[in-house]
């Protein structure tokens, strides 16, 4: 018979932390506060509950303190605070009150988030400096949060001022807390406001760390992350879907309030592809973190003012607009030939192998009724696109095909708009299922089509290219919009 650890007995420090690690895995807990696994936040928080330094060595060989006893009633404190952690889901840094960035320590609780900003570490790292020089004297730190950015640019910059500016109240009285921890009330100072502030100060250097998380990765944020300010991590306040509705203006209005060489300096997340398809043109540089190269930018003023005056239109605008027509005359399918050519011209890497061509021979017999259907997509008044359904050898199973966006209207939701209305279509017309093939390569296709519950299935028909991915999604029940 196995025996059972006496739970009242004394444990070594590391047992102590492997025992907790083990709880937080079984619990499922999230991490990214901070931490990125269980024994890591584990450390914290036994390291912190007994009193001890945050870096206190537990796995070098060399070392006594992972041997050091526990006694039970520290570990009877300890069990306290994992609880709290597991029934909470609270981040550790709000049951502690105390985070650390770059190696420095912060207050923080519920009114603001917990400090993980990566522009901490091209701060600190040196990262900006080839674009900064003697005439670096004004930062400004926007959405400002926790107070972390502002204080660390203090730190690193030791003859800037720095204005730290939030639209919460809340969270400002945090980083007041950590103004003052650090001893920076002389150099930084605080601002309440909803965007940039309006003072005539031209700064050279501009650190934003915005909401930023697009509608579908908002509704399925883990507990630990919607225990936080939703105000600090929702980029979509103004109506939109892609996180980018502060971006937008941003970006449009950071030039009247920026000097002649200044850059700015903006965190966007995991959400580049949604950056990227908001702001095509714009000249960004990418700079490598710790989290890879994907998730920091540098853009400078000249590259600004290259941007449209106007704000790219959100997804939703664009869909306000769009209109579906059915194919069903000779006209509409001369038309449709017509886009599927061009299709054919720009994106097919292996045009002279596709089965368009064959499907060009015969579309109405492809994509009439009663089996398939084809729609035109229209902005306003311009031709901009088309997509099609056809039947398949599998019954039931609707194959969606020759999905074509026009360059000028790519990377505004309309792809997205017309899966969804050919969907629909397929569904009215009795379908079970519908699915789709596609190349490895067409990542951002994939990323569409699998954020409308599409999943990976077994081939539904017989090409010469076995490397073609293939993605269906049941029409029984509503696709996510």
């Amino acid at each position: 018979m196995k025996k059972q650890r006496n739970p009242t007995a004394e444990l070594t420090l590391l047992d102590c932390v492997n025992a907790a690690a083990e709880k937080l895995s079984a619990a499922g807990v999230a991490f990214g506060h901070g931490t990125t696994n269980a024994f890591d936040e584990a450390a914290w928080l036994v390291l912190w509950q007994l009193g001890l330094p945050l870096d206190t060595p537990l796995q070098a060989p060399d070392s006594s303190t992972p041997n050091r006893l526990v006694a039970p009633e520290e570990q009877a404190h300890i069990a306290t605070l994992l609880e709290a952690r597991i029934s909470t889901r609270k981040p550790a840094a709000y049951l502690t009150q105390e985070a650390w960035l770059q190696g420095v320590g912060f207050y923080v609780d519920e009114r603001a988030i917990v400090p993980r900003s990566l522009i901490a570490e091209v701060l600190v790292e040196g990262s900006l400096d080839y674009w900064l020089g003697e005439s670096t004297h004004r930062v400004l730190d926007l959405c400002t949060g926790n107070g972390s950015l502002a204080v660390i640019a203090a730190m690193v910059y030791p003859d800037v001022f720095v204005q730290a500016s939030d639209i919460s109240t809340e969270a400002l009285e945090v980083a007041r807390i950590n103004v003052e921890r650090h001893g920076f009330q002389k150099r930084i100072s605080l601002h309440q406001g909803d965007g940039l502030p309006h003072n005539g100060i031209h700064f050279d250097l501009i650190l934003c760390n915005p909401p930023y998380v697009n509608a579908q990765s908002m509704a399925e944020l883990p507990p630990e992350f919607k225990a936080e300010p939703a105000l600090a991590l929702d980029g979509n306040r103004s109506g939109g879907s892609d996180g980018m509705d502060f971006i937008r203006q941003l970006l449009v209005q950071a030039p009247a309030c920026m000097s002649e060489q200044a850059i700015l300096v903006l965190e966007i997340g995991h959400e580049r592809a949604h950056f990227e398809a908001a702001f095509p043109q714009l000249d960004a540089y990418w700079l490598a973190t710790s989290a890879g190269e994907d998730q920091v930018l540098l853009v400078t003023r000249e590259a600004l003012l290259a941007l449209p005056s106007q704000p790219t239109p959100t997804p939703a605008q664009t869909a306000q607009q769009l209109n579906f027509k059915p194919v069903s005359t000779a006209t509409d399918f001369e038309t449709f030939k017509q886009l599927l050519l061009e299709y054919a011209d720009q994106d097919l890497a292996d045009a002279k192998n596709s089965s368009i061509w064959q499907d060009l021979q015969a579309l109405p017999q492809r994509y009439g009724a009663p089996k398939g259907a084809a729609l035109l997509v229209y902005h306003g008044e311009t031709l901009i696109g088309c997509g099609a359904l056809t039947d398949t050898a599998q019954a039931g199973l609707a194959e969606l095909k020759r999905i074509y966006i026009r360059t000028a209207f790519r990377r505004q939701g309309v792809a997205r708009a017309l899966t969804l209305q050919l969907i629909d279509q397929a569904r009215a017309m009795g379908y079970d299922s519908a699915a789709i093939s596609t190349w490895p390569a067409n990542t951002a296709s994939i990323t569409l089509y699998q954020s409308l519950g599409f999943e990976p299935i077994a081939p539904f028909k017989i090409h010469p290219h076995a490397e073609l991915v293939f993605l269906g999604v049941p029409l029984l029940r509503p696709v996510a919009n």
